[in-house]
């Protein structure tokens, strides 16, 4: 029988994927109906769409009626909410006062200053009390979502990479626990091939920020790098080398279209047991366990990365801002606290989602409930963010043009190399 907490993501997923749809298309806001605060202005708030978003939508009375603001929500998916944020900070002026941006943009936007400083709002005891538990949060995430020294956004949403593994193919073959280095991970993809009707891993090597993104974890696995921490180019390495030819090489044990597979394909690919392992966003396994979507609930298993010699794990997800030009700014933060405050992110956990707190992907009833988020949980204490310089979109586009090319065997992997390493120098050296 279905326990309450799973009934409950169900429940909100799919209305989540509804309301998405229908704000997404007509660019509407959610009003929730809420009073207007004693002499405010009402904050103007902009979330990315899923379930989260959701549960915020309906819990939204309380915040109103018990901090006296009233909050007009606007709710966006997929790339149009990533359009409609770059047209409204770098537009001159925006109508938002709290905005929800992916936390690999911060480097992008903290350095075009459009984005405020919540550091003395953090820093206010009244704004910040201890019941929110700040330390709670990893250092590694809170600095996820740090511009040079300005904390230009709050964890909302936090993700990272982890190992999806069929417990029962891995046992049937003989192997023991899931692969804990980029060796064993390259092995156990051969052995759990039977093609054509399961392939040992699951990629996502279709032109986009996918491919790119999955490069870098491995990437980071053999302990290379974009760009190291003064901003410097660093690609042309023995590391990025390796780490692309274990990748190239994976492709003979994943489907023959793996060339076409983006995130949302490798998902599927999983949950209809079409391959066995694949290094996917932690967000998606609550997938796996949804047996009216999956055909492996219950068979799947979920570890940290592998590391070669390198705990590595690529965190993403989405975080809160301020804009700059926001004209209501301590009102907005108050919303902010609420929204990552550990009472909502419970209620976020309870859905199977990304908390931001330690705490809670420690707990023992959680991870009970939803067994990925102990991976998950040693992901983050492992995390390595994506390239931390403003040129980052322009280095993940350029890159995932060359890899597509490596992948489809049009471009050889040093050229490649080279290729990457003299544009990403181009870019961090722009003045």
């Amino acid at each position: 029988m279905m326990n309450k907490r799973k009934k409950r993501f169900y429940q909100y997923s799919a209305l989540g994927s509804v309301v998405a749809v229908a704000l997404a298309l007509t660019g509407c806001s959610a009003d929730t109906g809420g009073g207007d605060g004693p002499g405010d202005e009402a904050v103007e708030v902009l979330l990315f769409a899923g379930p989260y978003a959701t549960v915020a939508q309906q819990m939204l009375p309380e915040f109103e009626k018990e901090s006296g603001i009233k909050v007009d929500l606007t709710v966006l998916g997929g790339e149009v909410i990533n359009q409609k944020t770059s047209t409204e900070l770098l537009g001159g002026g925006t109508s938002f006062d709290v905005m929800s941006i992916r936390g690999d943009s911060m480097p992008f936007y903290g350095s075009s200053s459009v984005l405020a400083d919540l550091s003395d709002f953090l820093e206010d005891s009244e704004l910040t009390p201890p019941e929110y538990e700040l330390s709670d949060i990893t250092p590694m995430v809170m600095n996820y979502y740090n511009w040079k020294g300005a904390q230009v956004g709050m964890p909302w949403i936090a993700d990272a990479y982890i190992t999806y593994y069929r417990t029962d193919l891995v046992e049937q073959a003989g192997l023991s626990g899931p692969p804990t280095s980029a060796e064993e991970y390259a092995e156990y993809a051969k052995k759990l091939t039977n093609a054509p009707e399961v392939y040992g891993t699951g990629l996502t090597m279709q032109r986009s920020h996918n491919l790119s993104s999955e490069y870098y974890q491995w990437l980071s696995i053999f302990g290379g790098a974009v760009v190291d921490g003064d901003g410097n180019s660093v690609v042309d390495s023995p590391e990025a080398r390796e780490s692309l030819k274990h990748y190239v090489a994976l492709k003979d044990s994943a489907p023959p279209d793996v060339t076409n597979w983006a995130f949302e394909r490798l998902t599927t690919g999983l949950s209809q047991g079409e391959v066995a392992m694949a290094l996917q966003w932690a967000s998606v396994a609550s997938v796996m366990e949804d047996e009216s979507q999956s055909k492996v609930a219950g068979k799947m298993g979920y570890a940290p990365t592998p590391s070669s010699p390198n705990a590595a794990s690529v965190v993403g997800g989405w975080g809160l801002s301020i804009p700059a030009a926001s004209k209501n700014q301590e009102n907005a933060f108050k919303f902010i606290a609420w929204m990552t405050g550990p009472e909502m992110t419970r209620e976020i956990a309870v859905l199977g989602g990304g908390p931001a707190r330690m705490s809670l992907l420690n707990d023992k009833e959680m991870n009970e409930q939803f067994p990925w988020f102990k991976a998950q949980g040693q992901s983050l204490e492992n995390a390595v963010a994506r390239p931390r310089t403003p040129g980052w979109p322009e280095i993940d586009d350029f890159m995932s043009t060359e890899l597509s090319q490596v992948v489809t065997g049009s471009l050889a992997q040093e050229e490649a190399i080279a290729r990457i390493a003299e544009k990403v120098e181009e870019i961090v050296t722009r003045k």
